[in-house]
């Protein structure tokens, strides 16, 4: 698998609004009030992610929406050319982007067996990687729905929206900035595969665990999630 390094401009761009209108294709995710929804869109022979602000409220796609957008396609043309992150990324229009569709399941659903280790172990190397080439923390790593296993078992690194550039950083700070950011690696890595995470990690770990307890931010746009008992309807398969 590889991210190919071609940016696409408004005159460029694969298709238009109007032909992604004409068959928006499965719909991945509804997510919240305040998230996109997620396709999957057919165009000639590639398939295509959009996500797309059109369909939430005035006041949401003209803020947030607008503001997240643009946003994310700043990261993925940053990055562009990384291999294990969303390729050909193009703005479809103010309130919607797509990039080429790759194949897999979330690591929330996957079962990585004997792949483990490596998978980490090139998950790692990833996000370094996106820290170095564009000079930014992901910051939503431990979300395990952002991240994709191929066919490969390679990881692919969804959801750039909540980014942090690094480049005005103090190196120190950066570091840290950073190391958070593993962190979120090796925590899907001690739930899969603990005897492999190593000493290390697992102390940067424990590390990073303390330093989150201070951080004022947790849940969706920073409410905290209910710690109501589960009903029936929420637990076991579908």
């Amino acid at each position: 698998m590889s991210a190919s390094p071609q940016l696409h401009t408004s005159e460029t761009a694969p298709f238009t609004r109007e032909q992604f209108e004409r068959d928006r294709g499965e719909v991945l995710s509804r997510g919240r009030w305040a998230n996109a929804v997620l396709y999957v869109h057919r165009h000639g022979t590639e398939r295509w992610v959009v996500k797309d602000f059109r369909p939430r409220a005035f006041s949401v796609r003209n803020t947030i929406g607008r503001f997240l957008i643009r946003r994310e396609v700043r990261a993925l043309r940053g990055l562009a050319g990384v291999p294990g992150v969303p390729a050909a990324a193009f703005r479809l229009d103010a309130h919607a982007l797509a990039y080429r569709f790759v194949p897999g399941v979330p690591l929330k659903h996957a079962d990585l067996g004997r792949h483990a280790a490596g998978f980490f172990a090139q998950f790692e190397r990833l996000l370094a990687q996106v820290h170095a080439v564009g000079h930014l923390v992901h910051l939503d790593v431990r979300n395990a729905r952002n991240v994709l296993v191929t066919e490969q078992y390679e990881p692919v690194l969804l959801d750039f929206q909540s980014y942090l550039g690094t480049r005005w950083m103090p190196a120190r700070l950066r570091r840290w900035a950073e190391r958070l950011d593993l962190a979120g690696v090796y925590k899907h890595w001690q739930r899969s595969d603990p005897e492999g995470l190593g000493e290390a990690r697992a102390s940067l770990l424990a590390e990073a665990g303390r330093w989150r307890r201070l951080w004022p931010v947790h849940g969706y746009l920073g409410l905290r999630k209910s710690h109501r008992p589960p009903r029936t309807s929420d637990t076991g398969s579908r």
